[in-house]
């Protein structure tokens, strides 16, 4: 990696940190979180935000740019503030609540080795992808690709405008959730790098997200600080992550997975704040963390119900009487996220009519237990680390106190991962439905139940050596300050102790596995090339604006919005619900000079220009019937070729066949 663009990246990386944290922080602050939890939660109130913003600004005709949110957040800024104090007017001026679970000191440790974790995180996906500016070669990405862009260039931040990239004909209108997709055009408007960059620079932060949200947890649930860390170390080690972030990527669903975790501190912040007007700044911050994951992907809004369930059964079962009133609490709560959010819902709702989308199912029951018991998914050795540490935890397992009820969650996840891959049961697409059948999900979301439990099995493990330790001084009858001493740093030199034995068991936790998932993300081509690239940019020095260009919807072609803003034909790889014209040309543009059905249609989409592509984003995938046989054909002019693009103008007229 050179050292300039590297520099270049992190300017982009540090700038999504200050536009996905600062409005969080702020508000959140404002409303009363504090701590780890306020940390944590930023990023989620900053979607939540632009989610709920998108669709009232697109409304309202307000143009989405850095200018107008900035002016938004502004007033909500004032807004929240002037609230704030009139509240505490009005109920006397109080000190804000400070957490002594750990110690000032402990805090600070804490976040020490939660920075290297971070560090280590995106160390995992930069050093597999290679460079920031890498383009992903998954399905997903292009989408996402176009649709930050369509909202940067255009201002457009309607439910269903980025989808006007592939869908443009006949009124046709798809909605795809767009939080993620505002702040990231929001980052790309401030910058001058592109869109693969600002995808990436996102993707980077993602497993200290995670990390960030395991902390907050333990935490808010009272655990152990070793608990803490050590769960947010095995949080990045868990291959099934990063599956999700090569494998599309899927990336506002992470995201939201990432985030999920934060529905149970913040539902638990409500239920613990008394009565009355104390818990309406709570049960807005709950409310507001559910339109944030709506907002991001309605998955993970069903992943939280899953996750959060067993933690108030916990709760209910040592408290029955609690049964009397806190579930019209949450309810209430519920209530006012679904208002706020009702645009997302009914989009949602109008979206999942269509039939569900079926993955195959290629594993018995037995294999798939097996898998999810080794973490060795998509055929990868076992994580033997990770499983024995997760087996100390379960030995332990009445220890984790206030987290008892996370293996639960974990076990309705993995349950449904194992469902989605050895059956193709109706009544099993049913059910996996919210997550499209998708084990690759489904597993991912078991990486903060087996990272919290695998955290205890090491936390326990120190707990022992500790007391050893502490024992064999006692036993060794010296010097009785000496003993004292060594008793002391017992803890401390245990944690060394076990985590130099994981990290080096683990082979620095598992780095090489993870960076060599990550390499399957974005090499040069197959899908997109560097050539490509050259070729998108060459397109667009002679396109007229407003026109599109026909392209192979099974090639990389479609990135070339992305890329270069030159709207394509073809701007996703999903053909389902696209429109006539554009089907008509994929199956018979060859038939250009004799079939007046396609000149109509090269017409009525204003077409000069022809792209097509080497690489298909399937292999088994091949060149579109209608785009058969172009080169030397008499009506096209070879305008572009490299070796892995060519690119054709259509002659003006249309001229008969000999």
């Amino acid at each position: 990696m050179e050292a300039g663009a590297a520099g270049a990246g992190i300017h982009v990386v540090a700038l999504y940190v200050v536009v996905l944290w600062v409005p969080g922080l702020l508000l959140g602050w404002l409303a009363g979180m504090r701590g780890w939890t306020l940390a944590a939660g930023a990023p989620l109130l900053t979607y939540t935000v632009a989610g709920l913003a998108g669709p009232a600004f697109s409304a309202a005709r307000i143009s989405w740019t850095p200018a107008s949110a900035g002016v938004l957040l502004a007033i909500l800024t004032a807004g929240a503030a002037a609230l704030r104090w009139s509240a505490r007017r009005r109920n006397g001026a109080t000190e804000d609540d400070v957490e002594a679970h750990w110690a000032g000191r402990v805090h600070l440790a804490v976040a020490a080795a939660l920075t290297a974790v971070v560090v280590f995180g995106a160390v995992v996906i930069w050093t597999g992808i290679g460079r920031l500016s890498a383009v992903p070669q998954d399905w997903d990405a292009a989408f996402h690709a176009n649709g930050i862009r369509w909202i940067a260039d255009t201002g457009d931040s309607s439910l269903v405008g980025m989808g006007s990239v592939n869908w443009y004909e006949d009124g046709v209108h798809v909605y795809y959730p767009n939080a993620y997709h505002l702040v990231a055009a929001t980052v790309l408007r401030l910058t001058s790098a592109g869109i693969p960059t600002v995808l990436n620079a996102q993707t980077v932060l993602l497993p200290g997200i995670c990390a960030l949200v395991v902390v907050a947890l333990v935490h808010r649930l009272r655990g152990r600080a070793v608990l803490a860390v050590a769960a947010a170390a095995c949080s990045v080690s868990i291959t099934s992550f990063y599956d999700m972030l090569w494998r599309g990527p899927l990336l506002p669903f992470v995201t939201g997975a990432a985030l999920m975790p934060l529905v149970a501190v913040l539902v638990l912040d409500l239920l613990d704040a008394g009565t009355g007007r104390s818990r309406m700044a709570p049960g807005l911050l709950f409310a507001s963390g559910l339109v944030g994951l709506i907002c991001l992907n309605p998955a993970t809004l069903f992943s939280a119900v899953l996750f959060v369930v067993p933690a108030l059964g916990q709760r209910w079962a040592s408290r029955p009487s609690l049964l009397r009133r806190e579930p019209l609490v949450i309810l209430g709560a519920g209530v006012v996220a679904a208002v706020l959010a009702l645009p997302q819902l009914l989009a949602s709702l109008g979206s999942a009519e269509g039939a569900p989308f079926d993955w195959p199912a290629t594993l018995s029951q037995l294999e798939a237990v097996g898998q999810l018991l080794t973490l060795s998914h998509g055929g990868l050795p076992p994580q033997w680390c990770l499983v024995v540490a997760a087996a100390v935890g379960l030995a332990r397992y009445g220890n984790l106190s206030q987290l008892r009820w996370i293996g639960v969650a974990g076990a309705a996840f993995g349950a449904l991962f194992v469902l989605s891959a050895s059956s193709d049961a109706f009544w099993v697409n049913a059910i996996t439905r919210p997550w499209w059948n998708d084990r690759w999900r489904l597993i991912g979301l078991c990486v903060v139940p087996i990272a919290v439990v695998a955290g205890h099995g090491l936390a326990e493990l120190q707990r022992s050596t500790a007391a050893a330790l502490g024992a064999a001084a006692r036993m060794s009858r010296g010097d009785s300050k000496v003993t004292a001493g060594v008793s002391r740093a017992a803890p401390i030199v245990a944690v060394g102790i076990v985590g130099a034995l994981f990290v080096g068991a683990s082979n620095d936790l598992y780095v090489d596995r993870n960076v060599a998932r990550m390499r399957l993300s974005a090499p040069d081509g197959p899908v997109v090339s560097s050539l490509e690239v050259d070729a998108m940019h060459a397109l667009a020095a002679v396109v007229p604006a407003g026109q599109r260009v026909l392209n192979d919807r099974g090639d990389g072609s479609a990135w070339m919005y992305a890329i270069a803003g030159v709207l394509p034909v073809a701007g996703h790889y999903n053909a389902s619900r696209i429109g006539p014209d554009a089907q008509l040309l994929a199956d018979r543009f060859n038939r250009y000079p004799d079939d007046p059905a396609v000149q109509a249609a090269i017409e009525r989409l204003n077409i000069s220009y022809v792209m097509l592509d080497r690489g298909f984003v399937r292999s088994s995938w091949s060149r579109a019937p209608g785009l058969v046989g172009l080169d030397g054909a008499s009506w096209l002019d070879k305008v572009y070729e490299n070796p892995d693009a060519v690119i054709y103008r259509i002659r003006s007229g249309i001229p008969s066949r000999p």
